[in-house]
């Protein structure tokens, strides 16, 4: 080409050389990102740095961050522009020459080698049983390997999966420049947030079998006030239990997320928020924060105390009949079962006695998991409820209808032995005169299904029995005590709390203050709902605390419910009022695109805080 056209010629090697010079310039600077986030760049990153201006980008860099682009910019064109000569100098020597055969020998067994190294890492993970360590297998192929690795495999799901769209309006998030300061003269009571375990909304002030099954939480009741219509975010733990501490919807990603300390979405937890104001802060936990790695979204420098089964330094629970956490152990993903409850108890009774001692403001979150299945208590707890030895065929994902008796006896002793540990704490909150002083914050995690809708346990569908869960508040000073019919989601319960001290609201928050003079009127309000795990992807939303609407991605199905004449929601009624299906439909895709937007590019939120929930027309019904 130089001997036919010279001008041809200079302009490819200019262009090669350019292009050259694009690709070691990702390759050097994905690297950087690697140094300082842990992840290198893919495809959205680089969209992000051709979509906004560069002059915008420089103004969020440091000197140094800065330096090394101007080094960048002036050393590759640099390292490429004299490449050729160097090349030419080095082919002038004298070389040995190369037996041909020897060469395709060298040939074969390079590419066997590379077959090798990059079909063993895939065949491992398809045959690593577990979930979790498969996650992590996958994530760090996508994200650790290499530039190329990560580009390439994100450039790929560009083409096997719909794209998601960057719908976001910007003039309506909040700029993480906003920033967030405790009041002065701010109330600064003690909260205490007892999350027990698949405690479904119909367990307060039942009696079963002549006994109250939940005397303790009943008693918190006469004096705060029960949420008749409070649920849960999503049906398994690893997604609702993050959503009490943080006031963030779980739907992140498309596929199940495995939370990450490298994470690059802001976050606030309560315990950020609380130690700002000077409290102290822990979590002391019966489960194994470890499950679904909610630890690494647990984990702040905020935070005083982490104490949960796998950092206890105590013996676990035997838990050979919760087919997902056994199997876990056997692999060695995890290393701990569940505490006992009361092992927990102990410990948090003496981490509040001593602040109240000192009159030391805390923020306290707790999880009781004696109500998970297979609801397994120590050989000296109270088994109320009788029959309740599982049968062989019970197990945690189906069971059939002629053990259900047995199984919610079951059931209720394992949710009354979490009210006697939570009687525990009340007592000696009277003891020390302190009761009263402390908010105290009860609820289900999720609830439990026992064959109702075709279900059994938890981590289903979002169907009543496993979202509409038990919240109840103890806080006389700040709430009047009786029964609140206001539908409540767990993402509410922070900017609640905030509201009643008479704190601004955290703009990382995505729930509302249900107490606000400018709440969303009742026959307005939306919750919304998202379930990912091994037996279910789907998502719901609940307009009014009556009309529910689902949409089923894995099997592919979408129904409306209306709670009020059925509950069980076992009759779809689309076809009565398609305009209300349609209309939640688009509002629940609305809400689900939003999420998906906002966590999947670097423009979002790299810039704004999430985005709030959107709201139902004035006209909706």
């Amino acid at each position: 080409i130089h001997r036919q056209s010279p001008w041809l010629g200079r302009l490819l090697s200019i262009l090669a050389g350019l292009i050259f010079t694009l690709l070691l310039a990702v390759q050097v600077a994905s690297w950087g990102l690697f140094c300082q986030t842990g992840v290198f760049a893919n495809v959205e990153v680089c969209r992000f740095l051709l979509v906004n201006p560069f002059t915008s980008i420089w103004r969020d860099l440091t000197v140094p961050e800065r330096s090394a682009f101007v080094l960048l910019g002036i050393g590759l064109p640099a390292i490429v522009a004299t490449m050729p000569r160097l090349l030419r100098w080095l082919a002038a020597g004298q070389w040995p020459e190369t037996n041909p055969i020897t060469q395709e020998s060298v040939w074969i067994a390079s590419w066997r080698t590379a077959t090798i190294l990059l079909l063993l890492p895939s065949w491992l993970i398809a045959n690593d049983q577990s979930e979790i360590r498969q996650a992590a297998w996958i994530d760090a192929a996508k994200t650790r390997v290499h530039p190329v690795t990560s580009l390439a495999l994100s450039a790929a799901e560009l083409f096997v999966s719909e794209p998601i769209e960057a719908c976001l309006d910007e003039s309506t998030l909040t700029p993480l420049d906003v920033t967030w300061t405790p009041p002065q003269n701010g109330r600064r009571p003690s909260v205490i947030v007892l999350a027990v375990e698949s405690l479904r909304a119909d367990t307060i002030q039942l009696v079963h079998q002549g006994q109250e099954v939940l005397p303790n939480i009943n008693r918190l009741t006469q004096s705060g006030v029960h949420f008749t219509r409070a649920y849960a975010q999503s049906t398994h733990s690893d997604y609702a239990d993050v959503c009490i501490v943080s006031s963030l919807y779980p739907l992140r990603t498309r596929r199940h997320h495995y939370y990450d300390v490298r994470d690059p979405w802001p976050k606030t937890l309560a315990f950020d928020v609380f130690k700002q104001a000077g409290y102290d802060t822990a979590i002391i936990s019966s489960q194994n924060e470890s499950w679904g790695q909610m630890d690494q979204f647990l984990q702040s420098p905020n935070l005083d105390l982490f104490f949960d089964s796998q950092r206890s330094g105590l013996a676990t629970a035997d838990v050979t009949r919760d087919p997902g956490l056994a199997r876990e152990l056997k692999l060695g993903a995890l290393t701990a079962g569940r505490l006992e409850d009361s092992q927990t108890m102990d410990r948090a009774l003496g981490w509040v006695t001593e602040r109240i001692e000192r009159d030391q403001p805390f923020f306290l979150s707790m999880n009781f998991q004696s109500s998970h299945f297979p609801y397994e208590l120590p050989q000296d707890a109270p088994r109320p409820f009788q029959p309740c030895e599982l049968a062989p065929q019970v197990s945690f994902l189906q069971y059939p209808e002629s053990e259900v008796p047995t199984v919610k006896n079951a059931y209720f002793n394992g949710i009354h032995h979490c009210d006697q540990q939570i009687g525990r704490l009340i007592n000696r909150l009277e003891e020390i005169n302190a009761l009263d002083d402390v908010v105290l914050i009860v609820l289900g995690e999720n609830g439990e299904a026992f064959r109702e809708n075709g279900s059994c346990g938890h981590a289903r569908e979002p169907v009543e029995p496993v979202v509409h869960v038990a919240t109840v508040i103890h806080a006389p000073s700040l709430l009047k005590p009786g029964v609140e019919d206001y539908p409540l989601e767990h993402v509410d319960l922070l900017p609640t709390l905030l509201g009643r001290f008479g704190w601004l609201q955290h703009p990382n928050f995505q729930g509302c203050d249900i107490y606000a003079e400018d709440r969303v009127p009742e026959e307005e309000r939306l919750l919304y709902f998202h379930a990912n795990s091994a037996l279910a992807q789907a998502d719901a939303v609940l307009l009014a605390g009556r009309w529910k609407y689902h949409i089923d991605y894995r099997r592919g199905w979408t129904a409306l419910f209306d709670l009020a004449d059925d509950p069980a929601e076992s009759s779809d009624v689309s076809s009565e009022y398609p305009e209300l299906a349609q209309r939640l439909h688009r509002q629940l895709r609305t809400w689900r695109q939003n999420q998906l937007a906002y966590y999947h590019y670097p423009h979002y939120y790299g810039r704004y805080f999430p985005p709030r929930s959107p709201q139902w027309a004035a006209d909706g019904l």
